[in-house]
C-alpha cells in the first residue's frame, strides 16, 4: 500500500473552482472597493457642503477684497459651527485638507493688510490637522494674524498653540531671541484655562515659559486647592531645587491668600523654612486653626518660637502625648503589658535542640524586646514593677541597656519617667548610672518641657571622670534635643569631638548627637569642627582604623539631612582626606544630602560607586552607596519600586560588602510597610552564608514590620529563632526583630513620612540612619557593646492614629472612614480620595497607606483641608440636620 503511493503520479486536473484563498483575496478586496466607494459616495447633503466650502476657498483667493472677506468669514462661520464627535474630524477640515497648499501659497502672495491677517487666522485653525510634524504653523499663523479671537476657537485649538509655545519658548531662549509676543499669548490662553477648569493645562504651560508664580493673580478661590496640589505634585519632579521651591512658594502664597493656614503650613515645613513657618502663624488668626497648626509643629518637633503663648507651647511641646496614647490603648483594650515569651512564643518554635546559650545575652535581648512592646505605656512586668531586680540578670554594657530601657517603656511621659529612673542615677554601679543617663534622654525623646530637665540632668555629667557615663551623657542629649539646635549644647559636645582625650566612641558619638540636634540645619560650627578632627586624625597611624570614625561621617551626613546643594563645600572639603573614611564620609554625606529627593541623576551616581570590583578591604565605602540609593529613593513609591529593582540587580552581580548593605536599605525604603516581594527577598537572606548579609536581614524583617503585628513576618522570625537556636548572635537579632514586629503591641510606627506621606520628621528619619550605619557594623557595634544604638528606634516611634478633639482639646468621638488612599492630583471633578474603606468610631489606627475622612456631616475639622492624621481639632457644623428617621 505504501509502495503504491510512493510510485504514484500526481496528475493536474484543471478547474474553473477558485480556490479558497484567492477567493478571500478578492473578498478583502472587494470589501476595500466597496469601503472606499462608500466613503465616497457622500450623502446630497455633505456633497453640497462640499461644493460649498470649495466655492469658498475660490472665492477666498479673489482679487476683489470685499468678496475674500466674504468667503472668509463664511469659512470662519463653517469651522466654528461644525460639531465633531471624539473619533471623527469635523467635515469642513475634512473638506478643506486637499486645499491647504492652495491656501498657504495664496497667502504667501498676498500684500500685507488686514485681511491678510484675517486669512493667518484661519491658516493657524487649519494647520491644527494639516500640517507637518513639528513644524509650529499653528503659532507661526496666529502670531502673524488678527491677535483677536484666540479663545473662541475652544480648548483642542488651544491646547494645540500651547504645546507649539513651549517648543517655540525653548528654541527662542536658546538663541537669545525675544519672547514678548508668545508671552503676550500665554497672558490670553491661561486665564482662560483657569476658568474652563483645566488648571493642569494652564500651569504646565506657565512652567514651559517659567512664569508660574503669575498664577498667584489669576488663580480664583474654587479651584485654588486643585492649583495648589497640582504645583506640590510637580515640585517633587521640578528639574532643580530653585524650580521646586518656586512651586512650593506660590502654593504656599495661595493658601496664604485663601485662608487655609494648614496647608501653608504644610508647604513651609516641607521647605523646612523658619521664616515661612512664622509667616503663617503671623497671618492665622482663628485661635482653633493656630491650635490646629500647633499639633502639625508637635508632629514635625519642627523649632518654632510662639513667644508668650503658653496654650499653643504646649500643644507643641507634645506633653499630652503619654496621656492620650495611654487613653488609645484603654480603647483598644491593650493595657496589659506583656512579657517577653508572650512575643517569643516559644512553644510554636520547632525544638531542634535544647543548646544552653549565653543567658545574659537572652536576656539582653529580652530587655531590648520589653522595651519596644511595651514603649509608652509606662508599665511592664520587667523592670516598672516594685522591687525589680531584672536589672542585676545582665552583665556589664548589658546592664546599661537594660535601665536605658526605661527611657522607651516611659516615653513621653516625663514626670513619672523622672521619678522611676532617678533610683538609678545614684547608683555606684557605672552601667546602671550611665543606663539612667541614657533613660532620661530617651523619656523626653519628642516633648519639649519648660523645666528642661534633661539638660539639668545630663549637661552637668558630660565633665564626668568616668568615659562611660561621658558617653551615656552625650548619647542621651542626642536623643533629647535632636532637632533643637540649642547653642548651649553645640558649645559642650563640640570640644568632645575634636578632643582626643575622649574615647574614639565618645568622640563619634558626640558628633552623632551633635548631628541630631541640629538635624536638617546645615550648621558650619558642627560642621568644620568635624572636618577638622578627621583631618587632624588622619595624620596620626590608625586613628581612622576601626568602626568608630565611619560615626564621624554620619554626624555630618544629619546636618545636611535633605537639604541638597547645600553640602556642596562640605563634600569639597572632604577631598582632602585621602583615608578610605573620606571616601565613606563622602557617599554618607551625599546620600543623606538628597534623601527624600527623589534625584535620578544621584541614584546613578550611587550605582556607579557601585560597579567598581574591589578588594574586601578597600570597598567598605560601597556599602554606603548601596544606603546612599534606598535614601534617595525614598518616600516616593515609584522611585523606591525602582530602586528595588536597582538594588535586586546589585544583590545579584555584587561583591559582599555590597550584599551585606543590601537588606537595611531595603528595610530603608520600606520602614513599618512589610510588603510581600520585600518579606520574600529579606526571608532568604536570612538563610544567606554569610552571617552578615543574614543578620542585617533578620533585623531588617523587624524594622519593615516595625509595629505592624505582620503575622507572615511573625512566623518567618519564629522559624528562625528555631533555625539559629544554637547561634547566639543570630538568636539575639531575631529576638530584638520579633521586639521590632510588635512595637508598641502594634500601635506605633517607625516610619518619618507624615501628613498624607507628604513630610518628612528629619529626627526619626536621621535617629534611623544612624541605626543603619550601626547594622552595617553590626559585629562591633550592637553585637559588641554598643547595643544601646538599638535604642535610635526610639525618636523615631510614634503612634499611627487619628484623634479627634473638640474645641477645648478633649477626645471626640465621631465616626470616620478609612480605606486606600488614592492620588487625586490633577483629576477633574470631585473625585473619591479614598477607595476600600470601612467605617470606624476615633480614635482609629491608620496603615502606611490608608487615609481617613469624616463619615458624617455633623463636625467639620477647623479648616477644610485639614490633613485626617494624627491630631485634628472637629467643630460642630451649624447647617447640619440629622437624617431623617436616625436615632
Amino acid at each position: 500500500m505504501v509502495q503504491e503511493d510512493k510510485n504514484a503520479v500526481a496528475i493536474a486536473v484543471p478547474s474553473d473552482d477558485k480556490t479558497p484563498k484567492d477567493k478571500d483575496k478578492k473578498d478583502v478586496k472587494d470589501k476595500k472597493k466597496s469601503a472606499k466607494e462608500k466613503a465616497e459616495e457622500l450623502s446630497e447633503e455633505d456633497k453640497q457642503k462640499k461644493e460649498e466650502l470649495e466655492l469658498l476657498v475660490q472665492r477666498a483667493q479673489d482679487a476683489d477684497q470685499g468678496v475674500a472677506k466674504m468667503a472668509m468669514e463664511a469659512l470662519v462661520k463653517e469651522l466654528k459651527e461644525s460639531t465633531s464627535s471624539m473619533t471623527s474630524v469635523p467635515k469642513p477640515l475634512k473638506f478643506l485638507r486637499p486645499h491647504y497648499s492652495t491656501l498657504t501659497e495664496h497667502y504667501g502672495k498676498m500684500p500685507a493688510s488686514d485681511l491678510k491677517r484675517f486669512f493667518a487666522d484661519v491658516l493657524s485653525i487649519l494647520s491644527t490637522t494639516m500640517q507637518k510634524e513639528g513644524s509650529r504653523q499653528a503659532l507661526k499663523y496666529r502670531l502673524e494674524g488678527t491677535k483677536d479671537g484666540l479663545t473662541s476657537w475652544g480648548h483642542e485649538y488651544i491646547r494645540n498653540i500651547a504645546g507649539e509655545i513651549g517648543e517655540e519658548f525653548k528654541e527662542r531662549t536658546e538663541k537669545g531671541s525675544s519672547v514678548k509676543d508668545l508671552l503676550d499669548l500665554v497672558e490670553e490662553i491661561v486665564p482662560f484655562n483657569m476658568q474652563h477648569n483645566a488648571e493642569v493645562d494652564a500651569i504646565d504651560l506657565l512652567c514651559e515659559v517659567d512664569k508660574v508664580p503669575t498664577i498667584e493673580k489669576i488663580c480664583e478661590e474654587p479651584s485654588f486647592t486643585r492649583v495648589c496640589l497640582y504645583l506640590q505634585g510637580l515640585a517633587n519632579f521640578a528639574a532643580t531645587q530653585a524650580d521646586k521651591v518656586m512651586y512650593l512658594t506660590v502654593g504656599m502664597n495661595l493658601y496664604l491668600k485663601y485662608k487655609e493656614y494648614p496647608g501653608a503650613l504644610r508647604v513651609a515645613l516641607k521647605l523646612n523654612d523658619t521664616k515661612a513657618v512664622a509667616r503663617v502663624f503671623a497671618e492665622c488668626e482663628d485661635r482653633l486653626v493656630q491650635k490646629q497648626c500647633a499639633y502639625m509643629i508637635s508632629r514635625r518637633k519642627f523649632n518654632h518660637d510662639f513667644d508668650e503663648d503658653d496654650e499653643l507651647k504646649e500643644l507643641a511641646s507634645g506633653e499630652t502625648l503619654s496621656k492620650h496614647f495611654i487613653s488609645l490603648a484603654q480603647e483598644l483594650d491593650v493595657l496589659e503589658p506583656k512579657l517577653p515569651e508572650q512575643i517569643y512564643k516559644s512553644h510554636l518554635e520547632e525544638k531542634r535542640s535544647n543548646a544552653v546559650l549565653d543567658s545574659a545575652k537572652q536576656n539582653l535581648a529580652s530587655s531590648f524586646v520589653n522595651a519596644f512592646v511595651n514603649a509608652g505605656f509606662c508599665k511592664d512586668e520587667l523592670m516598672t514593677v516594685a522591687d525589680s531586680k531584672w536589672v542585676y540578670k545582665n552583665k556589664e554594657q548589658g546592664m546599661m541597656s537594660t535601665v536605658a530601657s526605661l527611657g522607651a517603656l516611659l516615653l513621653w511621659g516625663i514626670d513619672e519617667g523622672l521619678t522611676q529612673i532617678d533610683k538609678y542615677q545614684w547608683s555606684s554601679d557605672v552601667n546602671l548610672k550611665a543606663g539612667s543617663l541614657l533613660a532620661f534622654g530617651l523619656v523626653t525623646c519628642g516633648v519639649k518641657n519648660e523645666c528642661d530637665p534633661a539638660w539639668a540632668l545630663l549637661g552637668e555629667q558630660l565633665e564626668a571622670e568616668d568615659g562611660q557615663i561621658r558617653l551615656a551623657a552625650v548619647v542621651g542629649l542626642g536623643y533629647a534635643y535632636a532637632g533643637s539646635c540649642r547653642e548651649d549644647i553645640l558649645e559642650n559636645l563640640t570640644p568632645m569631638i575634636v578632643d582626643t582625650a575622649c574615647s574614639i566612641e565618645t568622640s563619634a558619638m558626640a558628633a552623632v548627637s551633635l548631628g541630631l540636634v541640629f538635624v536638617s540645619s546645615c550648621n558650619d560650627e558642627v560642621a568644620q569642627a568635624i572636618l577638622q578632627t578627621l583631618i587632624e586624625r588622619q595624620a596620626v597611624e590608625g586613628a581612622l582604623s576601626g568602626t568608630w570614625p565611619h560615626f564621624f561621617a554620619v554626624g555630618l551626613g544629619l546636618l545636611y539631612l535633605g537639604q541638597q546643594d547645600a553640602a556642596e563645600a562640605t563634600l569639597l572639603a572632604l577631598d582632602a582626606i585621602t583615608h578610605p573614611v573620606g571616601k565613606y564620609a563622602k557617599l554618607t554625606v551625599e546620600g543623606l544630602a538628597f534623601a527624600n529627593s527623589g534625584d535620578v541623576l544621584h541614584v546613578q551616581k550611587m550605582l556607579q560607586e557601585c560597579t567598581d570590583h574591589l578588594e574586601e578591604a578597600e570597598s567598605f565605602h560601597q556599602a554606603t552607596a548601596v544606603l546612599g540609593i534606598a535614601l534617595i529613593a525614598f518616600g516616593e513609591e515609584t522611585g523606591a519600586d525602582m530602586a528595588v529593582r536597582s538594588i535586586e540587580h546589585i544583590l545579584q552581580y555584587g561583591e559582599l560588602t555590597l550584599r551585606r548593605a543590601v537588606p537595611i536599605a531595603l528595610a530603608i525604603l520600606h520602614l513599618s510597610n512589610p510588603k510581600v516581594l520585600v518579606i520574600d527577598t529579606l526571608s532568604k537572606l536570612s538563610h544567606d552564608a554569610d552571617q552578615d548579609v543574614a543578620m542585617g536581614a533578620i533585623i531588617s524583617m523587624g524594622l519593615i514590620g516595625a509595629g505592624t503585628n505582620n503575622a507572615r513576618l511573625a512566623g518567618l522570625l519564629r522559624q528562625l529563632a528555631a533555625y539559629y537556636a544554637k547561634d547566639a548572635n543570630a538568636l539575639f537579632m531575631v529576638r530584638i526583630a520579633q521586639g521590632l514586629l510588635y512595637m508598641g503591641k502594634g500601635l506605633l510606627t517607625i516610619n518619618p513620612m507624615f501628613s498624607d506621606r507628604y513630610l518628612l520628621d528629619p529626627i526619626a528619619f536621621g535617629s534611623l540612619c544612624i541605626l543603619a550605619h550601626a547594622v552595617l557594623h553590626l559585629k562591633n557595634t550592637i553585637l559588641g557593646k554598643s547595643h544601646y544604638l538599638l535604642y535610635n528606634v526610639v525618636p523615631a516611634m510614634r503612634p499611627r492614629w487619628l484623634i479627634t478633639v473638640d474645641e477645648d482639646m478633649n477626645e471626640l468621638k465621631v465616626p470616620v472612614r478609612v480605606g486606600q488612599a488614592v492620588d487625586v492630583t490633577g483629576l477633574a471633578g470631585r473625585p473619591k480620595a479614598i477607595t476600600g474603606f470601612q467605617t470606624r468610631t476615633t480614635p482609629v489606627l491608620l496603615n502606611f497607606q490608608d487615609r481617613a475622612e469624616l463619615a458624617t456631616e455633623e463636625y467639620l475639622p477647623a479648616t477644610p483641608g485639614t490633613i485626617m492624621e494624627d491630631f485634628v481639632i472637629l467643630k460642630k457644623n451649624p447647617n447640619y440636620k440629622p437624617a431623617v428617621g436616625a436615632v
